[in-house]
């Protein structure tokens, strides 16, 4: 597994920064969060639609303040790629996502952060990595004292490193621009303090090298379903 580890140092000093600026935090919750995700993917004239995989990660939050939050969510998948050869390759995929939120009131929050994205081949020197700012705004909508509907939108603004394989590894520095977002519905157990939640999500990021002559820019499409369990301690 090939990881731009330049970039995975910066998301892990910003968590450090980021979650030690809270260590006095009112409440904590942890959990863990899948994403059924299909990819489709477009280069020129050339669109490839991968078989869905599973993406899977921790979520870890604290809360402060009364309104404020800060929330992290980590997500890693496997993706086969048939070549027009015949033969499969596999993708490791990569989607992280750090927010500080600040909630106005009991039904919409806005929120800003970082957030991580890429993708690596199996065995090769592949790679595509990029980190930068996202901001994004999200809806609570109550159906019961213990049902809610969730609404989360947010746009990014990419920098990235993107290598070849093969033996030239050819190299350029690129930017992404984006959109994500998801639709869900949560069940609060307040016997457990656990919410499970279940929804879709969608996402879609354009790349564009700074290296044009070199490069054919490209368009990313994730979607699937969301499915995650959180557990709130108080402390």
């Amino acid at each position: 597994m090939k990881v731009n580890k330049s970039s995975l140092c910066a998301v892990t000093l910003v968590l450090l920064f980021a979650f030690s600026a809270v260590a006095q935090a009112a409440d904590l919750s942890v959990g863990a969060t899948t994403w059924y995700s299909w990819w489709r993917f477009e280069e020129g004239d050339r669109t490839q639609t991968f078989d869905p995989a599973l993406l899977y990660g921790p979520v870890l939050a604290l809360g402060f303040g009364g309104r404020w939050s800060l929330s992290s969510i980590f997500l890693y998948g496997r993706f086969d790629m048939d070549n027009e050869d015949g033969k499969s390759e596999k993708i490791d995929r990569y989607d992280s996502d750090t927010a500080l939120n600040y909630s106005i009131n009991r039904y919409i929050k806005f929120f800003g952060g970082a957030k991580f994205m890429g993708y690596a081949m199996q065995g090769s020197s592949f790679s595509h990595m990029a980190l930068g700012p996202a901001l994004g705004i999200g809806v609570t909508l109550p159906v019961s004292d213990s049902l809610f509907i969730l609404w989360n939108a947010s746009g990014a603004f990419l920098f990235g490193k993107h290598r070849d394989g093969g033996s030239d590894g050819k190299r350029s520095g690129y930017t992404e621009p984006g959109l994500n977002t998801n639709l869900s519905l949560a069940w609060y157990i307040e016997s457990m303090s656990t919410t499970i939640t279940l929804g879709f999500r969608y996402q879609i990021f354009g790349t564009f090298y700074n290296e044009e002559e070199n490069w054919t820019d490209m368009t990313h499409q994730f979607y699937g379903v969301t499915l995650s369990a959180v557990h709130a301690f108080a402390l």
